[in-house]
């Protein structure tokens, strides 16, 4: 797709009062179906409560097997983390359809294009998409509470695991066995995070812009009710891995964590069904996507060049032309996204994963290692910044509605920076602290709800949409990956 017609899109994404918020009368009037909202709901709260608790629990038993270090913990973070950087566009794009691959053959013969044509016009497609994202994802994690069972129940692979790997008589040379399952629990892990991006660019991004039909009020309102599923998931998540390692062992909670994910995967497998029966315009996807492409526009990534496409190239076996293509897909995805209006703010966001202080792990270790606040200190202190968050995403429906979205935006910007400038460090420092912490996630989620309505409508008619939506995932990562870096 040249680059004025990506910025026509994204353009009138962001200011065409005719096609967003407007519409037809009977778009606007009609209400929300409450009980497919709710139907939506249980199925994102069932989801984010078990990758927030797979997310914690990792972590956490890789710093009670391996003692005395944080490097596994670590590593396990830096390398999920950069799979999500590199593959999200990639896994983003699996939403998108089957249009280049059928196209592709389309171009050498006519019955090969009607094939294609009836591939793309598929209304189950995202359906079935979403659903293996759900089952690979509860696989990928069971499989990983399966490998920390391993290493809970066989003592001397736990004692081999201790002192970061040298055992318990901390020998120079650290023991294989410890590393190759914890190699394993890392390469599962980075498929975990990106069936999770498939999931979220799925179900909160694609299916919320199609529910909302176009009506800005009741987009906002959706995104707001997925926002503070997962802020609540983030808080009570970690609440329950806490609970059970606590009141019964680590291998018990590896037990019950595994059972819980097994139950879940049967639960989300047939809901997700429910879920999609109950919005009929979730079969219409095909549609916004063939609205927003010309028939002569960049599908894949040879034809999105300029130049004839060399079939002799595109015929070539191996990981080399694989990987060759998929380069170059992903220079034109990144390079479409950079030319678009909204590349601005999504780069605005990105960078408060580096700037934002947060209660995440890193923070924490701060706090407990340069503190004297205690646990439980701690971890109401998070509670109150959840609540905070959880305000900010019912403030913004507010603004929205009074003063429309481009000024809440930069309102919940500015309100990110209470309580930031701390240099003095006086005695009650602790108190400006997680004062401004909690006044800052107001404008924060404020900031990210306000955000991912731009971005939603920006590309709700852009060609190969879910990838750049992927892509919007792969820069927060970068930028949340820098600031560990920097520590």
């Amino acid at each position: 797709m040249p680059a004025s017609t990506s910025e026509e899109i994204a353009l009138e994404g962001l200011t065409s009062e005719n096609r967003v918020g407007s519409g037809s009368q009977d778009v606007q009037t009609s209400p929300m179906d409450k009980v497919g909202v709710a139907l939506l709901a249980l199925q994102h709260a069932s989801s984010s409560f078990g990758y927030r608790a797979a997310e914690f629990a990792f972590p956490l038993y890789f710093i009670q097997l391996f003692t005395n270090t944080l490097l596994p913990a670590s590593l396990y973070g830096f390398v999920t983390t950069g799979a999500a950087i590199v593959f999200s566009g990639t896994v983003g794009h699996q939403l998108d359809g089957p249009r280049a691959h059928k196209r592709r053959a389309a171009s050498r013969e006519d019955e090969s294009r009607t094939e294609g044509e009836d591939a793309v016009k598929d209304p189950t497609y995202q359906l079935r998409t979403i659903r293996n994202f759900i089952l690979i994802q509860k696989l990928l994690v069971g499989v990983s509470y399966a490998l920390f069972l391993i290493f809970f129940l066989q003592p001397g692979l736990s004692q081999e695991a201790e002192n970061g790997g040298h055992g318990s008589t901390t020998r120079s040379k650290p023991y294989a066995r410890p590393w190759t399952i914890f190699a394993a629990i890392t390469l599962v892990g980075c498929g975990v995070i990106l069936c999770n991006v498939g999931i979220s660019v799925g179900v909160e991004r694609a299916w919320v812009t199609q529910i909302a039909r176009s009506n800005e009020a009741r987009l906002i309102t959706l995104n707001a009710i997925m926002r503070r599923i997962d802020l609540l998931s983030k808080l009570l998540a970690p609440l329950f891995v806490a609970l059970l390692t606590s009141v019964t062992s680590y291998p018990t909670s590896a037990v019950v964590l595994l059972s819980i994910n097994a139950g879940t995967a049967v639960f989300e497998w047939l809901w997700i069904k429910i879920v999609f029966a109950r919005f009929p315009e979730l079969e219409k996807w095909y549609e916004q996507d063939q609205d927003g492409a010309t028939d002569g526009a960049s599908v894949t990534a040879v034809e999105g060049t300029g130049v004839a496409p060399d079939h002799g190239a595109t015929r070539r076996a191996g990981f080399a032309g694989s990987a060759e293509r998929w380069v170059l897909e992903q220079w034109q995805d990144w390079s479409r996204f950079a030319q678009m209006p909204i590349f601005i703010s999504t780069c605005s966001i990105a960078l408060l994963y580096l700037s934002v202080l947060s209660f995440e792990g890193t923070f924490v270790a701060y706090l407990k290692s340069e503190t004297t606040y205690s646990d439980g200190f701690i971890a109401g202190m998070r509670g109150v910044g959840v609540v905070s968050g959880l305000l900010g995403t019912m403030v913004l429906p507010l603004l929205e509605r009074l003063v429309g979205i481009l000024l809440p935006l930069v309102m919940s910007l500015v309100s990110l920076y209470v309580g930031a400038d701390q240099r003095e460090r006086p005695a009650w420092n602790g108190a400006l602290l997680f004062t401004g912490l909690a006044l800052s996630r107001i404008g924060l989620w404020s900031f990210d709800l306000a955000q991912l309505t731009q971005v939603q409508r920006a590309l709700d008619r852009a060609e190969r949409k879910n990838a750049l939506m992927g892509l919007q995932f792969a820069l927060q990562n970068f930028f949340d990956l820098v600031s560990v870096m920097q520590l």
